[in-house]
This record gives structure tokens, sequence and C-alpha cells, in this order.
């Protein structure tokens, strides 16, 4: 049985984050830590051709280099890389705030700068003890930054996306509008629904909520009040035959 983390948005959506297992993130982990050490490396070896002439300037600057590799690396990349670092990337998953929106550079700060309680006594231990008793397998750096670290999902089929087999109900006038639905719209909605997963959860509002504004607008039906934007649009483009009329 998956670990999932709930998200309600203030439009009253709920979405559900996969949490990421102590395997995934500790793989994770070893390949941060593989990249590092070669940074590290690189950064020993340029101290030491420096500190042939200037050797105390040389080793301050190690030390220096040292601690912004060792806190940088992954504050800054997870920051600015949509919470993953190298390690993420190939474990295939990601750091999202508790309310699923990308992490801030104060919450990737502070989540790297307590990775240094997290890996008291030796090896992880202490986070990795707390991974897996937390609710959302958080570590002590993911609690105080109110973080969790959640699997990035790959490869899905679009007929899952879409919904084809919905648990409800629609509507007589919904199914007619998808009859009108053009080729240009249907695609584009295919190719936002496989982009969905990879979108921040703000940016992924707006453009389902800008979309089914417009197919309101065009289609002149309006969207049942059980169906969030995202679900209308996807259910629409599910409805609309195969072949759509060109635009």
């Amino acid at each position: 049985m998956r670990d999932v983390h709930a998200v309600r948005t203030p439009e009253n959506v709920s979405f559900e984050l996969e949490l990421a297992g102590l395997t995934a993130r500790a793989l994770g982990v070893i390949v941060d830590v593989c990249v590092m050490s070669m940074l590290i490396g690189l950064t020993a070896l340029t101290c030491a051709v420096f500190g042939v002439v200037l050797a105390g300037f040389a080793r301050a600057l190690y030390f220096v280099a040292l601690f912004a590799i060792q806190w940088g690396y992954g504050a800054v990349l997870e920051w600015r890389w949509h919470g993953q670092t190298v390690g993420k990337r190939v474990a295939g998953t990601r750091v999202v705030s508790s309310n699923g929106l990308a992490i801030s550079f104060g919450q990737a700060a502070l989540r790297n700068l307590l990775r240094i309680v997290d890996v008291l006594p030796g090896g992880y231990l202490l986070g990795g003890v707390s991974v897996l008793f937390d609710a959302r397998a958080r570590r002590l750096g993911d609690i105080a930054a109110d973080t969790v670290v959640v699997r990035v999902q790959r490869d899905a089929r679009l007929a899952d996306i879409l919904g084809q087999e919905a648990a409800f109900e629609r509507e007589t006038s919904v199914d007619f509008a998808a009859l009108e639905i053009t080729a240009l719209e249907r695609d584009l909605v295919h190719e936002l629904a496989q982009r969905r997963e990879q979108l921040p959860l703000s940016v992924r509002h707006a453009l389902f909520a800008k979309l089914a504004r417009h197919l309101e607008r065009r289609l002149e039906v309006r969207r049942p009040e059980f169906l969030s934007e995202e679900r209308f649009v996807l259910d629409l483009a599910a409805a609309a035959p195969t072949k759509t009329r060109n635009s």
C-alpha cells in the first residue's frame, strides 16, 4: 500500500501526492554524496595548486568552499530545480512544501542546514528513523521546513489521466459540448494533461482554470459545480471523439 500526502487547495480541490520511501530517498542521498565528493575533490585540487604560492589563503578558501558545497548544493538546486537535486532526479523524487507548492529558498536552506542533525550519530541514522516513524515520512529537516519528499509520476498513460472510465455520470450538455471540441483544443488538453505532474500546483491550477473558462465560453456550456476546473477540462477531452473537427 502506497503512502500518500493529501493536499486541498483554496479552491477546495483535493490532490494526492505519493510519498517517497526510505529506499528512494537513500538512493538520492548516495548519488548526491557522490556528486558533492567530486566537487569537493575538484575544489581540493584547485586549492592545492593555489597553495603553492598562497598557502594560508588557499586553506581558508577550501574550508569556505567545503561549507558552500555541503550546504549550498542541496539548497540552491532544490530551490531553482523544482525541488530536485541530481540524486533526487535519478531516484525519481522531489521535495515540495506541505501544501503541494514549490518550496521557497528559505525552506530549501533550512532543510539542508538541518541535515547536520539528521546525519547524527552517523550514516543518517537520526534522519532515517524520523522518516520511518513520521506519518509523512519526513526527516527532521523536513519537519522544521514544513516540506515533504514525494515521488515524481512518470510515463502516466493518457487514458488514466483523462479518466475515460470516470466514477460519476457526466451531464448530457457536457457530452454534447465535447463533440464541438476542435483538434487543436484536444491536442492542447492532452499536452497539458501529460505534463501536469511536472508543473508547480499554482501554475497547473492557473492553466487549467484558463482553459476551462475558454471552453465554457466557446462551447456555451456551464461547468457542473461538482467538477473542478481541471476535472472538467479532462472529462471534456475524454468525451470528445477521436477525430475532432479542424479548428
